[in-house]
């Protein structure tokens, strides 16, 4: 996409907690937005917010954004729960929304969310920074490229150091045990179904619960068919600790004609093993929040692109909704303890 010269987005971030952070400083790398207000429930986090900013506008009412002529786009770092609630309203005021994964709770907010992006003729996306991630975009590259042929088996594991601490029990508190799976299994299923090429057509998940205080469960493993016949095992892991804090990943994949297998435990982060031999994957995988194509400043930024040459955002909302129902069914496959089928 060529770069567009328009005046910038003006941006209003909408939640103010640890993952508005990371918005933050992608935001603090793109020409194509400036992040002008903040918004938070709690007044003094808006504040302090605003302060690292390095701006003045703080309020604690989304809506205010909404009535105003000055804030072109959204961006929607609050609590799951209102993310669709959120979006939809954005949307429905002309505002474009770039909205946290999950991007809705349900498939019902999912799709209010796909028509009232249609029928304002804003843009609207789930923000899924690992795709902009240098080690995904290589691996897949070579998906692309043919090098291991069709796709037919992922192994996936996305361990992270446990986030949960005894004195943030109040937070989740009263979440579900597949809590797990639905904040943070929109990452998995939606890389499965980027570099698979396929939407999930049926899951089979089982948990862990982990800690006896906290009743979200810190283990999920999920095993997915794709409608194209590709199968993947995804793990959500929060039990152990990744060698590198905070994101550790491995995926090993086989294709029709060569396999991939990468992972954070090697000193080269992954290699290919294809008819042409046997190579290394791209070495270069900075995730430094300095660096300006770390993922959220690239999401940030060929969101806002988009938007600008009225164009169609990287990801859209109907893949992300696709992803959502298998995130679903994999909850409702936890509670049951059957397969689940999803409806397209």
């Amino acid at each position: 996409m060529a770069t567009v010269s328009l005046p910038p987005l003006r941006v209003g971030l909408i939640g103010c907690g640890g993952i508005a952070g990371n918005h933050l400083a992608g935001y603090r790398l793109v020409e194509e937005a400036d992040l002008v207000a903040c918004c938070d429930i709690a007044p003094e986090k808006a504040r302090e917010f605003a302060a690292r900013a390095g701006i003045s506008d703080a309020c604690s009412d989304y809506r205010e954004f909404l009535a105003r002529g000055d804030i072109d786009m959204v961006d929607i770092c609050a609590i799951d729960e209102v993310h669709a609630e959120i979006a939809v309203a954005a949307l429905k005021a002309g505002k474009h929304a770039l909205i946290e994964k999950p991007f809705a709770m349900s498939v019902a907010e999912g799709e209010e969310i796909i028509s009232a992006a249609r029928e304002s003729g804003c843009r609207a996306m789930c923000a899924q920074s690992l795709r902009w991630h240098p080690r995904w975009r290589a691996i897949k590259q070579a998906i692309d490229s043919g090098r291991i042929g069709t796709p037919v088996y992922a192994r996936y594991s996305g361990p992270s150091s446990p986030f949960w601490r005894p004195e943030q029990i109040d937070a989740y508190r009263d979440r579900p045990p597949e809590w797990l799976l639905i904040h943070n299994g929109m990452h998995s299923f939606d890389l499965m179904t980027w570099l698979l090429g396929s939407l999930p057509v049926r899951v089979h998940a089982r948990s862990h619960p982990g800690q006896e205080w906290l009743p979200v469960h810190e283990y999920v493993s999920c095993v997915t068919r794709f409608a194209s016949g590709a199968i993947a095992h995804t793990e959500e892991n929060r039990i152990m600790p990744p060698p590198r804090y905070p994101l550790g990943n491995e995926i090993y994949l086989v294709g029709t004609a060569g396999t991939i297998d990468a992972t954070d435990r090697l000193t080269h982060f992954g290699d290919i093993t294809a008819a042409d031999g046997y190579s290394l994957l791209a070495p270069g995988s900075s995730y430094a929040l300095t660096d300006p194509d770390m993922p959220f400043a690239c999401e940030i930024r060929e969101f806002a692109r988009a938007v600008l040459a009225d164009e169609e955002v990287p990801i859209p909302l109907e893949t992300s909704l696709g992803v959502l129902k298998a995130v679903l069914a994999g909850a409702e496959s936890l509670r049951t303890g059957e397969a689940v089928s999803i409806d397209a």
